[in-house]
């Protein structure tokens, strides 16, 4: 099928979703303090969009999310290649890794202000520690998996353990780690919504409680869309840069 006969596919879903919601709360006559059409939701949409409050609640949700994701990936990817190529140090991490990966990062939100108080320096520490263990684990998953035959070779070859891990390990990895790093950015967007309903003055999660307490609803759904396709664009993009860097894998159905 022709790339951009797919794309245009790809549409008639969402678009006969958003039509069948407008039409239902139109004939139906929903209570828009309920449900508001879609109509009245665009229209929100674009108001808040000209007096530039949605860019600065995104732009301040997408700076803590970005902090705690890229201090997580930059620590878990680090240790998971350790990890993965050093049993005794597997050994030593692995019970420590299993005892504090099932606690919930929402959970750590309280204890987050109470180290940090009510400063993106909470927010970042809670989306780095949803963040830090789907990396981890991948890329430790990756380091595994690496063909035991590539590393004959590249022993009898004369390369050293170090040498191994930078020309052999990682490359086998990366796509571990790349799913490792998308599953985390889902993870993310949901965590940096929920910190900041509990304790912040600005951000996506913020406007959506802050509009709730005054009934607002279609600035609720604009926040919550506005999360959705921000969610959805950064899928796309790591998408995309992942077809350039692994080319092979489009062949093997690993990138829709």
């Amino acid at each position: 099928m022709k790339p951009t006969k797919r794309t245009l596919i790809r549409f008639i879903g969402p678009i006969s979703f958003l039509a069948a919601w407008e039409a239902y709360t139109r004939l139906a006559g929903v209570d828009p303090i309920f449900l508001p059409p879609i109509s009245t939701i665009l229209e929100r949409f674009w108001e808040l969009l000209w007096s530039g409050e949605i860019i600065w609640q995104a732009a301040a949700s997408l700076g803590r999310l970005f902090a705690g994701y890229s201090l997580a990936a930059a620590v878990a990817i680090s240790l998971g290649l350790f990890i993965g190529s050093f049993q005794v140090l597997r050994d030593i991490l692995d019970p420590v890794i299993e005892m504090i990966r099932p606690v919930s990062p929402i959970s750590l939100i309280p204890l987050a202000i109470l180290w940090f108080g009510i400063g993106p320096e909470s927010k970042i520490f809670v989306i780095f520690m949803a963040s830090f263990f789907p990396i981890l684990l991948n890329t430790v998953a990756g380091v595994q998996s690496t063909d035991q035959l590539m590393i004959r070779a590249a022993r009898a070859l004369g390369a050293s353990r170090m040498r191994i891990l930078c020309t052999v390990s990682i490359p086998a990895a990366a796509p571990f780690v790349y799913t490792g790093l998308r599953i985390s950015m889902s993870i993310a967007f949901v965590v940096i919504v929920a910190a900041e309903m509990v304790a912040a003055q600005s951000g996506l999660g913020w406007l959506i409680l802050d509009a709730q307490r005054v009934y607002d609803t279609s600035t609720m759904f604009v926040g919550i869309v506005t999360i959705s396709g921000l969610g959805f664009t950064m899928d796309w993009l790591m998408r995309r840069a992942a077809r350039l860097a692994f080319p092979w894998m489009q062949t093997k159905g690993g990138f829709s």
